[in-house]
């Protein structure tokens, strides 16, 4: 049986990092072993490959209609290569790299987002669409050229909605990784945490994440009633909508309450501020743990400003 070719795929604008974090990856001992490492790069950036290794071939693809099942099936049949690694910008989306009928023997074992993080805000409010489609397939997403004022709540946050199963790095300026946590922008040791508007998607990515540190806790929180068909009287979702590229394109929050006095006489649609204690379950069929909301008090609300959660 013919051993499978490991294909590591790179995206991101011009100047985000990716020619960098290749050349580094091409010193580490997987690579230097490899009889032949390819290299594909659909772009001419600012950062030129230099002093590759001779087990190293480098193609540059100059137009779109050039990187195809062709292309691809000629440099399996010409190098043979035992590692490849695919530099892809925006010519190609990653969806459209996806969807190329590649060699039987090339297997795509990773998609690293490459993110420069001082630019991440000025891009998703510009280009939003262009800029999600990034990293909405990434197995990691890297943000480059970090500092001391990087919100990576936010960033984790922005990313976490639209591809919940990525990992996430923060690399500095200097290239060495930033591990250090971001400070809550909520009191998560009050006696009830209270959940403010513009924190929402922050704190829904946070509980999901860390469910450790708020079980048992009580939480405030504020969002949409609904009880879809079929649930029990003593239960109903509260949820919000999170914009990711446009109003055709939300994704659907919502959190699970238990009312076991069933007291509380809300209709459908109406906002709703909610008093709870957490608890986290193991749903049916699913790996992590989720949290579920114990109420201990509901009452109608004013709707925000801004219904939408945003992440930037």
């Amino acid at each position: 049986m013919e051993e499978a070719t490991p294909v590591f795929m790179f995206t991101g604008f011009v100047e985000s990092g990716k020619t960098t974090m290749i050349q580094r990856w091409l010193t580490q001992d997987f690579f230097k072993e490899q009889e032949k490492v390819v290299i594909i790069a659909c772009e001419d950036g600012f950062t030129e490959y230099e002093n590759l290794a001779d087990n190293v071939v480098l193609y540059m693809v100059e137009n779109k209609e050039d990187f195809n099942a062709e292309f691809l099936a000629e440099i399996e049949k010409k190098d043979a290569p035992t590692a490849v690694l695919l530099e892809n910008n925006c010519m190609v989306s990653a969806e459209e790299v996806l969807d190329i009928e590649w060699p039987e023997n090339w297997d795509l074992v990773q998609i690293s987002a490459m993110i420069d993080a001082s630019k991440f805000d000025q891009q998703m409010k510009n280009m939003r669409s262009i800029m999600t489609e990034q990293f909405k397939y990434a197995t990691v997403v890297v943000f480059n050229r970090c500092d001391e004022n990087t919100k990576k709540l936010q960033l984790r946050a922005a990313v976490k909605v639209v591809n919940p199963e990525a990992s996430l790095m923060f690399i500095r300026n200097d290239g060495t990784a930033d591990e250090e946590l971001d400070e809550l922008p909520f009191d998560i040791n009050a006696p009830v945490i209270k959940i403010e508007d513009m924190d929402f998607g922050l704190w829904f990515i946070d509980i999901f994440e860390n469910c450790a540190r708020y079980n048992n806790k009580t939480v405030q929180f504020k969002g949409t009633f609904t009880r879809p068909a079929g649930y029990p009287e003593n239960s109903f979702l509260v949820y919000r909508y999170a914009m990711q590229c446009c109003a055709d394109d939300l994704e659907y929050l919502k959190l699970l309450c238990i009312d076991e006095s069933k007291k509380y006489k809300i209709k459908e649609n109406e906002w709703v501020t909610v008093t709870a204690d957490v608890r986290f379950c193991m749903p049916a069929g699913m790996n992590e743990p989720s949290p579920v909301f114990y109420v201990k008090n509901v009452e109608k609300a004013q709707a925000p400003d801004t219904e939408y959660v945003y992440f930037n």
